[in-house]
């Protein structure tokens, strides 16, 4: 399997599903006050707009699945979203002290940190196209290289 920019930008989301909350042992009000960032800072919407942004590359790259599963997958990625929210929650509790959240909920909730909530999805958006063209072009280049090296 080649592992491309696209694959490697979904790794940090992977990983959030993977921290378990039952694994926790971080104060109530800590983990509290991580759920406010998360919900000042647009992470759910982030995370749709992430896989929004990769479904059509991943049914490309995966024509054998059908389009039910996808139309069926992004419908539980949105059902589901308070289970991502409330793992990536324990992993900032667990990460950050509770003068960090607070500073952290403080810039979301300025007005800059609003206007990059409101600016993610959109950010995310292009940067995955971004991604994309950059990582064709550079696999473009290493193709026609291997091609005109003698064998």
């Amino acid at each position: 399997m080649i592992v491309s920019a696209r694959h490697l930008s979904a790794l940090p989301f992977i990983a959030f599903f993977l921290v378990s909350s039952a694994d926790a042992q971080t104060p109530p009000g800590r983990l509290e006050t991580a759920r406010k960032v998360l919900e000042a800072g647009g992470t759910t919407e982030a995370m749709i707009a992430t896989i929004r942004a990769n479904l059509p590359t991943q049914r490309a790259a995966n024509p054998q699945i059908p389009a039910e599963f996808w139309t069926r997958f992004e419908q539980e990625i949105i059902r589901r979203a308070p289970e991502f929210i409330d793992s990536v929650a324990t992993l900032y509790a667990q990460r950050l002290t509770q003068a960090d959240l607070e500073a952290v909920l403080r810039f979301y909730e300025s007005p800059a940190g609003r206007r990059l909530r409101d600016l993610q999805p959109t950010l995310i958006t292009e940067s995955s196209a971004i991604g994309r063209r950059w990582g064709m072009r550079i696999g473009a280049e290493i193709g026609a290289s291997l091609q005109q090296k003698p064998q």
